[in-house]
């Protein structure tokens, strides 16, 4: 596997659409047990000199904060009331810590959420990747299942905070309705992925939900109780504009944007890889996808392609092996890609077939791309996106 992954770049069926839609969901899969060999070979394929480590037994690095004495609530400053801008792409909502959860300042947004990555403290979230000779050493002395192994604590957990009337509670199965700090709440818990999978939905105003989703390779931790905790924690902050890496001033007709990442690809692939160091990325979809009645973000847990859509991604070219080595736009098996002129960023557009090279060509040479570096000179994703 480290010789696959320090190799040449993979066959061009290897797109970044199919990366994020397949390598990142298998890593979350691996995350959640599903560490077979072919998700792992999905998940080398990400980048030519890294692999993903596994959340659940997972061997490389990650988030690891350490047991702390519970901690007040931090307090957000901002409105007393929630602000449900016209544009979408923003983010209302910043990091808070409440006893020993960390909740990290939100980097997805769509027409109908916002996803911020959660993390434990003495629990393990690895949602970054680590170079393969380290994970080759590090499984060589911990054998899963031998001699004095001993899984790490690990949890990959997430908020989805829903504008009103995006979420439906009903959509639950089996959940039981609570009262949360003087809200009504609903939570799910069951056995899943080789641990414990818990849900908890809360509603913070009227009509609109939030989310906390964590998957935990212990029974106990965190208990039902403790996931309740973080609801107090959660406080509205002055609406912020979501920033991208690049501006377009060409969309296909009939395409609308439906949900970005700022410091992370889009979605729930975004989440699965936040300190992944990707710059950003979008996804547009004809007809746009719709912003009622929904139970998870957009494309699912699977990280499955929003359907009738194309995907952006502008990513370190050390994250990817899908690039030509320069500003040479190539096209093939429904994927277009190029490299910054300084050959240090990949950007990319991945339709699936759904769109023809020469629009995606099109999409690449109207793409403007900012300083990767210092989002200072990043755009508001309102003006970067052609509508």
């Amino acid at each position: 596997m480290v010789d696959l992954a320090t190799s040449n770049a993979p066959p061009d069926r290897n797109t970044i659409d199919e990366i994020v839609g397949r390598g990142r969901k298998a890593q979350r899969r691996r995350r959640a047990g599903f560490a077979g060999a072919g998700a792992a070979l999905a998940v080398v394929a990400v980048s030519a000199a890294v692999t993903l480590p596994s959340v659940f037994g997972g061997t490389g690095q990650g988030t690891v904060v350490e047991a702390a004495a519970p901690s007040a609530v931090t307090q957000q400053a901002g409105p007393a009331t929630w602000e449900y801008p016209a544009d979408p792409f923003q983010f209302t909502f910043g990091a808070f810590e409440v006893g020993r959860w960390t909740v990290a300042a939100p980097v997805v947004a769509s027409t109908s959420y916002q996803i911020a990555s959660v993390y434990l403290d003495s629990r393990t979230t690895n949602d970054r990747s680590v170079t393969g000779d380290d994970s080759a050493r590090t499984d060589d002395r911990r054998k899963k299942g031998g001699p004095g192994y001993t899984p790490k604590p690990t949890i990959y957990a997430y908020l989805v905070l829903y504008r009103p009337g995006a979420f439906d509670p009903a959509g639950l199965s089996g959940a039981t309705k609570l009262t949360v700090d003087g809200k009504e709440a609903y939570q799910v818990s069951d056995a899943a992925y080789g641990g414990t999978r818990r849900t908890l939905a809360w509603s913070y105003d009227s009509d609109a939900w939030a989310v906390l989703s964590t998957n935990s390779n212990s029974a106990q931790d965190p208990s039902e109780a403790e996931l309740q905790e973080i609801v107090a924690g959660l406080k509205p902050a002055r609406a912020t504009p979501a920033k991208l890496p690049f501006t377009l001033d060409y969309v296909p007709a009939g395409y609308q944007p439906v949900e970005i990442g700022s410091h992370a690809m889009s979605g729930l692939n975004g989440i699965a890889a936040a300190r992944n160091g990707d710059y950003g990325g979008a996804i547009f979809a004809n007809p746009a996808p719709a912003t009622t009645g929904l139970v998870e973000p957009y494309g699912g847990v699977e990280g499955e392609d929003v359907p009738g859509s194309f995907q952006i991604f502008v990513v370190p070219s050390e994250n990817s092996n899908q690039t030509t080595g320069d500003t040479t736009i190539e096209c093939g098996n429904g994927f277009c890609t190029h490299r910054s002129a300084d050959g240090r960023t990949s950007i990319q557009v991945a339709s699936g077939g759904r769109l023809s090279d020469a629009e995606m060509t099109k999409i690449l040479q109207g793409l403007e791309l900012r300083t990767v570096t210092d989002d200072s000179t990043w755009a508001d994703a309102a003006t970067a996106l052609v509508r």
